[in-house]
């Protein structure tokens, strides 16, 4: 009987789904790489922090084209920016502005700053989602 109810149990929860996320990342300049972060909540995008993936990829054209795999469905935004220097960062102006060129999701753009999570999100349904923006 309890082995009925668990297998029951297993058969109603489901396989764990995970999808492909496939970036299209145009960047103007040639050279170095590409630093993306994807988040899931609104107050990790905004700090920059508890990205739920990261990738560091050669930049290999006009557009590079990135494929994140394994994420639940859900809403997610995409941070990237175009790491010329080769030091894992964002390097900025002595002003404050940024350097290299940088992006977000649904081609976002902030006033002083991100943009709103919101302005950036987008569905990830679970047959999987592409987006293409521009850094600049």
């Amino acid at each position: 009987m309890k082995l009925a109810i668990a297998a029951a149990a297993f058969l109603m929860a489901g396989p764990a789904l995970s999808q492909d996320l496939t970036l299209n990342l145009t960047a103007r300049t040639p050279g170095g790489s590409l630093a993306i972060a994807v988040y899931r909540d609104a107050e990790a995008f905004r700090r920059g922090e508890g990205a739920v993936a990261t990738r560091t990829v050669p930049r290999t054209g006009l557009t590079t084209t990135v494929v994140i795999a394994g994420l639940a469905p859900g809403r997610y935004a995409v941070a990237a920016f175009h790491d010329l220097d080769a030091n894992g960062e964002l390097t900025l102006w002595p002003i404050g502005l940024p350097r290299e060129a940088y992006g977000f999701s649904r081609d976002a753009r902030g006033r002083f700053g991100p943009p709103p999570f919101a302005a950036a999100a987008f569905a990830l349904p679970p047959s999987g989602a592409a987006q293409a923006f521009t850094l600049r």
